[in-house]
């Protein structure tokens, strides 16, 4: 819950931060339904269960929202790519066109092996067998 104008509102969006040697990080951000301000409150604990809130109004309470959402986009860009250890063990078929031409003017293809992660091993060439008619 946020405060501001002596009111308690609930939060517009909650964002759960990466962690940087913290038990729990979050930001609340949303806009006062009495004056329309923006307000954010980051909530911390630390090792030793302590919490800190630190709460935000305005311009910096918009650019804190800014910053934990980057915060977080990088965290998930670095760490959970598209898939888990767990699914390093099962496999898709796919193909991937080249750029080179056969006998009849039409692209070669690639035969992959793709895992949920996209790691791709390349099984071989797409043979095409052409039919006179």
């Amino acid at each position: 819950m946020l405060l501001c104008c002596g009111r308690q509102f609930f939060a517009a969006e909650k964002v759960v931060l990466p962690k940087k040697d913290k038990l729990y990080r979050c930001l609340e951000f949303g806009f006062c339904p009495n004056c329309s301000t923006r307000v954010s409150r980051l909530i911390e604990q630390d090792k030793n269960y302590e919490i800190t809130v630190k709460e935000r109004r305005g311009i910096k309470a918009l650019r804190a929202y800014e910053k934990a959402v980057a915060q977080r986009n990088r965290f998930l860009k670095q760490t959970c790519l598209t898939g888990s250890k767990t699914s390093e063990n099962f496999y898709f078929g796919d193909f991937r066109k080249t750029k080179r031409l056969d006998e009849n003017n039409q692209p070669i293809f690639l035969q992959l092996k793709k895992n949920f992660n996209n790691k791709t091993e390349v099984l071989g060439e797409v043979t095409t067998y052409y039919y006179k008619i």
